[in-house]
């Protein structure tokens, strides 16, 4: 795999993170719109859904299925580092606590954190099942074996290895 440039690096959590300040501002005004301000709600969601993105396109990055080094440096560094950060959990925390409301902020604490593992364990769940319904839907790859006109696709080499294994055993019940 070849390593990429610092201009590349750098330019893609530039721009994801461009891209999730404004999604995270433009998402924000939206909830307080109609939620209001007198809870984080717009935190929260936020949070959360960052948690679930988070979990989810990290298990398609290890995989190296649809992202990639660069991809993977916009979304996940990039776009969730902006959209979402634990500085703003613990200032909303800490302004409803400020104003007297001690059980919201309580509530607002323990939905944060529990609502972000569950929401990690459901990206890592989807994750896995796209990764699961895409291998099944995508067949192996053609293998070549060092020549042009030789070309053997993994199945057929798993067949060879199991004929090959059979023989041995057929051979050895025969003496």
């Amino acid at each position: 795999m070849a390593t990429l440039s610092t201009q590349r690096r750098m330019g893609a959590v530039l721009g994801g993170g461009f891209c999730g300040a404004i999604s995270r501002y433009l998402l924000s005004g939206l909830i307080q719109g109609y939620l209001g301000k007198n809870w984080p709600y717009d935190i929260l969601f936020i949070n959360l859904t960052g948690a679930l993105l988070l979990a989810f396109l990290t298990v398609l990055a290890e995989a190296t299925f649809l992202v990639g080094p660069t991809r993977r440096l916009l979304l996940n560094v990039g776009f969730l580092g902006a959209y979402t950060t634990f500085s703003s959990l613990i200032l909303g925390d800490i302004l409803l606590a400020s104003g007297g409301n001690l059980l919201a902020a309580l509530a607002y604490l323990l939905l944060s954190i529990i609502g972000g593992g569950l929401a990690v364990f459901l990206g890592d769940a989807l994750g896995q099942w796209c990764l699961t319904r895409a291998r099944r839907s995508v067949p192996p790859k053609p293998r070549t074996t060092g020549r042009l006109t030789e070309t053997l696709t993994t199945s057929l080499a798993g067949e060879r290895a199991r004929d090959s294994s059979t023989d041995r055993q057929e051979r050895s019940q025969s003496t």
